[in-house]
């Protein structure tokens, strides 16, 4: 999936043990949330996001004829 790998690069960036101590959490959750294949829960990510800044939407897609 390809959110885990923006959010692995915004991690990075700022470190993980102080994101996840800006966002309340244990660093080992935040690692194990940003890993390829993880089951990260959408509460998660929008929390990460936005502590990046970032929105979270869903648009939606428009009707392709087939």
């Amino acid at each position: 999936m390809e959110i885990e790998k923006k959010l692995r690069e915004l991690v990075k960036d700022k470190g993980l043990r102080q994101t996840a101590r800006e966002l309340g959490i244990d660093s080992g959750s935040l690692y194990r949330s940003i890993q390829d294949g993880s089951n990260v829960g959408l509460s998660r990510v929008e929390a990460i996001l936005s502590l990046f800044g970032y929105e979270l939407k869903i648009v939606k897609q428009k009707k392709v004829k087939s």
